[in-house]
């Protein structure tokens, strides 16, 4: 599940897109400095990960550029201005 703007986004698929396409994402973010396909969050073996899509201003977690990360409970992302968090639950 992904919280992003005080909403639950169910993840439901092995690869979920985050981006600024509508019609190329399964959750969009209206900004023009993230881009069209940004991120991806795909299920591998049992596990979540947030993978960058060759974005030009990438993820950051924990302040750090990260190109592919496990997610656990309650990790939280940022793109660009815009915080994205993840739970289990």
């Amino acid at each position: 599940m992904i919280w992003y703007l005080n909403e639950n986004h169910p993840v439901n698929k092995d690869r979920f897109i985050i981006g600024r396409g509508k019609q190329s994402s399964d959750l969009t973010i209206k900004d023009p400095n993230v881009s069209r396909q940004h991120a991806m969050v795909e299920f591998v073996n049992g596990q979540y990960y947030m993978v960058d899509m060759g974005s030009t201003n990438g993820i950051e977690y924990n302040g750090q550029r990260i190109a592919r990360k496990a997610i656990q409970d309650g990790d939280s992302f940022r793109i660009c201005d815009h915080e994205i968090r993840f739970n289990y639950r």
